[in-house]
């Protein structure tokens, strides 16, 4: 699981040699009355963002599945990222940076836990990854202007979209459960 203490998880030692460090994190979970590897079956689907993403317009898959996939995701706001999948756990979830090294601005942490047959949990963690040149000053401003909490509506918005493609089948439609400021259209 992703350390989400004050200390630096394993995978963020290299990140100093491209002038980038951890800012503090946001999750969202959600509980998914559906079975652990059917809710693992949904978010490793190629292309699964058209589906269960309440703010994707359009997503391009480059290389697919397990580690070193890539896919792109243009929001409905315009805003294209690229997401580098950069650890790929069977059955439990990815990781992914945001972006391509030194310009990689998070690090997004899929994961899936069991709780009965049939209950699971999806938790998508958020990782801020904050150039070290900046002022303590600059960083606050960008983590509270990417990162606060116009970023956990969002978070809490996807986690549910997954939740209701999951238990429904059916796809979500654009904004389903509210604008975001970012990432819906203007």
């Amino acid at each position: 699981m992703a350390d989400t203490s004050d200390k630096e998880p394993n995978w963020a030692h290299d990140l100093h040699e491209f002038g980038l460090e951890v800012g503090r994190p946001l999750k969202s979970s959600i509980d998914i009355e559906a079975p652990a590897d059917e809710v693992w079956r949904t978010i490793s689907k190629r292309g699964n963002l058209k589906d269960c993403h309440p703010f994707c317009a359009e997503t391009n898959v480059l290389t697919w599945p397990g580690n070193g996939s890539r896919d792109t995701i243009t929001y409905l706001s315009g805003f294209t990222y690229t997401r580098n999948f950069v650890a790929w756990f069977d059955g439990v979830g990815y990781d992914i940076e945001l972006g391509d090294r030194p310009n990689t601005t998070a690090r997004v942490l899929w994961r899936i836990e069991k709780k009965t047959d049939k209950r699971s949990t999806l938790s998508i963690e958020v990782v801020p990854l904050l150039k070290t040149g900046l002022s303590d000053e600059k960083k606050r401003q960008y983590t509270e202007r990417l990162f606060g909490s116009v970023l956990q509506h969002y978070l809490d918005c996807v986690v549910r979209g997954y939740e209701y493609h999951v238990v429904t089948g059916e796809s979500v439609k654009s904004d389903q459960f509210g604008r975001n400021a970012h990432y819906s259209a203007h």
